[in-house]
């Protein structure tokens, strides 16, 4: 867990600029730039709001060396969390803690759908399973027990109150994109009186499948393109970037608003202000966002609770787990040292109350100081975990002498038991005992 990273940019941690720049250079075909920076297990996360890549740091390397290795020229460095932290971030992604509008329905089947896109290419793995997994179900509590937003809350939410004032009855607003967030912005107008909805799609029958649901109109986005219909609003929600260029906006002379929910953005923003056409996109929704954490700050407080509850439970299991099979050696160690001494079950007790004192200082060094450390001490002590190449175990292990008498605390309760079984040879099975 110690190696676990996450890497990227977002709409709060870099703004639209960054995001697409890193969207370009590493989603889709740029994955593969990522296994050419020495990573095999690694989880990219692309969504409008943000290009994140969950991963475990090679041996050998820290995580600012990969950061530095994955930062573009002449973009801002992404930023990086670590260890516990990465698990607790990406829990927080997946629970809509960390998007601009919280509470937003779509992020947990976005980080669901990367986890299991990137297991179908082969690029989890232990560390990633266990992540997913967490973070997964942290956000399945939070969204269960807190209400942070209505259903089909998204980005474009942010965006309407924008758009009200100018759609009157008898106004047109033209939405590009019929995916998963055209869907909802479409589904939100249609709630406005009077107003007329056209979607647009670069895939006809896509279109028209959500105009029929709707109830609005549907048309192919290539020849919205090259004859659009004039209208006083425009929602961009497409991966086609630069979709509204000058050509497009100076043949809508009432537009009014664009609002670019695309990444790459789909809006020319120069051309735009020459038409006295305002862009709204993600960085402009940024003041919208904060407003909207301000409100809900209770609500979150009792969210971001609820993760740190579920993440202590998740990094004791995983550190349990981790040093389950070390704890067991150390066990069998005690229990060979004993040797034939005492009877099978009495050398067992016996065995395990030696093995108490270590094992609870073995656990506190792991969870005050991370597991690495605990696995430094097992591989000097040879309990850690067989190598795949012969390296340090059991079978390296020379079991060390022990002294019975060793004074004071859980040893010396052991010390006076050993002494006490040794004298009554038939008290293993004394009634009351626990192993």
């Amino acid at each position: 867990m110690e190696r676990l990273a996450l890497i990227g940019v977002s709409h709060r941690r870099g703004g639209a600029g960054a995001l697409e720049a890193y969207q370009q250079a590493y989603a889709g075909p740029g994955e593969e730039r990522l296994a050419g920076a020495g990573i095999t297990e690694f989880v990219p996360i692309v969504t409008c709001n943000r290009w994140d890549v969950a991963t475990v740091v090679p041996d050998g390397q820290g995580v600012d060396a990969l950061r530095r290795r994955l930062a573009l020229a002449g973009q801002q460095r992404p930023y990086a969390f670590v260890g516990d932290g990465a698990l607790e971030q990406l829990a927080r992604v997946a629970s809509s803690l960390d998007s601009l509008n919280p509470g937003e329905d779509q992020i947990m089947r976005q980080v669901r759908e990367a986890y299991s896109a990137a297991q179908a290419r082969g690029r989890s793995g232990p560390t990633t399973a266990f992540a997913f997994d967490t973070a997964l179900r942290v956000a399945k509590r939070v969204r269960r027990e807190v209400a942070l937003a209505p259903v089909n809350a998204s980005l474009f939410s942010l965006a309407r109150p924008e758009l009200e004032p100018l759609l009157t009855p008898g106004r047109t607003v033209v939405v590009l994109g019929a995916g998963e967030m055209g869907a909802l912005a479409a589904r939100s107008l249609c709630e406005l009186p009077g107003v007329r909805v056209i979607v647009a799609n670069r895939t006809p029958a896509r279109a028209e499948a959500l105009a029929e649901r709707l109830g609005v109109e549907a048309v192919a986005l290539e020849g919205f393109l090259a004859d659009p219909v004039d209208a006083t609003a425009l929602v961009c929600a497409t991966p086609a970037g630069h979709a509204a260029d000058a050509v497009l906006l100076s043949r809508m002379p009432s537009l009014r608003l664009a609002v670019d929910l695309g990444i790459p953005r789909n809006v020319d923003p120069a051309a735009a202000r020459r038409r006295g056409v305002r862009v709204l996109d993600v960085d402009g929704l940024q003041s919208a966002g904060r407003a909207r954490r301000s409100e809900l700050s209770g609500k979150l407080a009792e969210a971001e609770r609820i993760v740190r509850e579920e993440l202590d439970e998740a990094v004791r299991a995983w550190t349990e787990r981790q040093l389950g099979p070390s704890i067991r050696r150390l066990r069998a160690l005690y229990l060979d040292t004993i040797g034939n001494a005492l009877p099978p079950e009495a050398a067992r007790r016996l065995a395990h109350k030696f093995a108490h004192v270590p094992v609870k200082g073995l656990r506190a060094v792991a969870r005050e100081h991370g597991l690495d450390a605990a696995l430094t001490f097992l591989s000097e002590a040879g309990l850690a975990e067989p190598g795949p190449a012969g390296g340090s175990g059991d079978a390296a292990a020379e079991p060390a002498a022990i002294d019975l008498r060793s004074p004071g605390g859980e040893a010396g309760d052991a010390a006076r038991e050993a002494e006490r079984l040794v004298a009554r040879p038939n008290a293993g099975s004394d009634a009351g005992e626990r192993p």
